[in-house]
């Protein structure tokens, strides 16, 4: 029983030990922090101007005139078309948008505000942009040519010899986030 007991005693002083030790040797450790995440979500009109023309002269009397003019936010892009020569007359206006944010998209669709106000008989058109699931990513470039042109189709009415006129209108591209 003697032996019995000082092994009892033994592995509880042992266990003590290990205990003493672990409770020596260990420490808590508490981590506090802060995270934060900082993005912006911007595209703007970065370039517009005069492209290719058929049947289309710019008003030289006005030197301030521009066919395509960016507003200060550059986010609306303002087109005014003086006068288009005859059926089958167009200008295309070619435009570069930058996504200068640093969060990825994708164009939702396009405003225009104006055109469909006015009894116009021109046309409107849009290549090389699109509503798409076309991802522009952070710094990337989407280049497009807005064109405006009177219909082949669209013949002046009998006894009318002139056709003048102007058209002013604005678009906006709507963008979205995308995270794939």
């Amino acid at each position: 029983m003697k032996k019995q007991n000082i092994a009892i005693i033994g592995v509880i002083a042992f266990v003590l030990a290990v205990a003493v030790g672990y409770a020596l040797f260990s420490e808590t450790l508490t981590i506090n922090g802060t995270a934060t995440a900082k993005a912006s979500f911007d595209y703007e009109f970065t370039s517009a101007g005069l492209g290719n023309s058929v049947g289309y002269t710019k008003q030289v009397t006005d030197p301030v005139h521009e066919i395509a003019v960016i507003s200060d936010d550059k986010n609306t892009l303002t087109i005014t078309v003086n006068k288009l020569d005859y059926p089958g007359a167009y200008v295309e206006i070619p435009v570069t948008v930058t996504n200068v944010g640093t969060v990825k998209g994708r164009l939702k669709s396009i405003d225009e505000v104006g055109i469909n106000n006015q009894d116009t008989v021109l046309k409107v058109t849009y290549t090389g942009v699109a509503a798409s699931d076309t991802v522009m990513e952070p710094g990337a470039t989407n280049n497009m040519t807005i064109r405006v042109e009177w219909p082949v189709d669209h013949k002046l009415a009998e006894g009318i010899n002139t056709f003048e006129e102007t058209v002013t209108f604005q678009i906006k591209l709507n963008y979205e986030q995308t995270n794939s």
